[in-house]
């Protein structure tokens, strides 16, 4: 996936998930043309304790964004 390709996804992700801006996805490629892109970040909870959060993105090699998904845990 180029460079340019992931920078169309970034904006996306962060314009949903604020709390990405910044942070760099971890690629790789599910299928020829179709990649995944993991971004990850932890919020702080009441208390002290923290939640950990994962954003999955799978896009295609244009940037074209075809399904994302966030967990909890």
């Amino acid at each position: 996936m180029n460079a340019d390709a992931i920078r169309k996804v970034n904006e996306k992700v962060y314009q949903q998930y604020a709390k990405l801006s910044g942070r760099k996805p971890k690629v790789s490629n599910l299928a020829p043309g179709t990649y995944l892109l993991l971004y990850s970040f932890s919020d702080e909870l009441p208390g002290g304790k923290s939640l950990f959060q994962t954003v999955r993105v799978v896009a295609d090699a244009n940037g074209v964004i075809c399904k994302m998904s966030s967990s909890r845990g």
